[in-house]
């Protein structure tokens, strides 16, 4: 997990973050526990002009690390030939990190066959699952998915939500059908103001919600993958750094996966786990 060997030359990192959430300050920190000079910048659409100024003057002495698609964009126009890793980037299940020109992307998807093992780990009665998605941001995550649970012998049960008002007809459609609410990164579905409406039904109908980020396992759903964002940002700005050096140093070690529940939803909802189970949690909401 230390820094890349780097040749002889000036060392800086850039980061800039499409907003101020705690998984982007938790990536931050991550970074700056790197030790190197870190300029911290965040996306604001009132002085983007600005920050494209300075990041047109990054030199190929440091790297941009931008966190989020707002920052990624950014990044792109003001700073086309600098050293950048895009992280936390939506991308497709199973892409891992990407190099292309000079420019390295690192998807905030965590690998389905990952998240497919602990949903049998996790529920092993569940065999229908039902997958809540936007045909226009997530048409072929979802077929991907679909083909996934497929292939790790569930049956999907896919239902299309076009906006925030199809959702109530979708959740009734899938009342009876599935046995467990499988979470894609959908910023339609799983937008804040939605997190009551799922949580009722999954608890009114005994269907466990497997949810996209530990917000909402803190909420009530029953347990999500997420990442250590500290640990991703260290993981990214690494990456950087050794493409800084030419890509001689050793690869940095892959993030850490968090795996977090809530104790009192599986109660509720009548799971219960093993002691060897339990040990694997690392967080547990009561």
């Amino acid at each position: 997990m230390g820094l890349p060997v780097l040749p002889a030359m000036a060392q800086k990192l850039v980061v800039l973050a499409s907003g101020d959430t705690p998984p982007y300050q938790a990536a931050l920190g991550g970074i700056q526990k790197l030790g190197l000079p870190t300029e911290s910048l965040q996306v604001n659409p009132d002085h983007d002009s600005a920050l494209s100024g300075m990041l047109a003057t990054t030199g190929r002495d440091a790297v941009i690390v931008t966190l989020g698609a707002a920052a990624a964009t950014l990044a792109s126009k003001a700073a086309p030939a600098a050293p950048v890793v895009n992280c936390m980037v939506l991308g497709h299940d199973g892409d891992e990190s990407k190099l292309s020109g000079n420019v390295i992307s690192v998807p905030l998807d965590i690998p389905v066959e990952t998240r497919l093992d602990w949903l049998k780990r996790l529920l092993p009665n569940a065999r229908n699952v039902g997958i809540l998605f936007d045909p226009a941001q997530n048409d072929k995550r979802a077929a991907d998915g679909a083909a996934a649970l497929k292939r790790a012998g569930f049956t999907p049960v896919l239902e299309p939500v076009s906006g925030p008002t199809a959702l109530p007809n979708a959740l009734n459609r899938l009342t009876n059908r599935v046995d467990v609410l499988y979470a894609l990164p959908d910023t339609t579905v799983y937008a804040r103001e939605h997190s009551r409406a799922l949580l009722l039904f999954s608890f009114r109908h005994q269907i466990p919600l497997v949810g996209p980020t530990e917000a909402w396992v803190k909420a009530g759903a029953l347990y999500a993958l997420d990442w250590d964002y500290g640990d991703l940002g260290r993981y990214c700005a690494s990456l950087g750094l050794r493409q800084l050096a030419g890509g001689k140093a050793p690869m940095p070690a892959p993030p850490r996966m968090r795996v977090v529940v809530n104790a009192r939803s599986a109660e509720q909802l009548r799971i219960k786990w093993d002691a060897e189970t339990k040990t694997s949690f690392d967080k547990v909401y009561e």
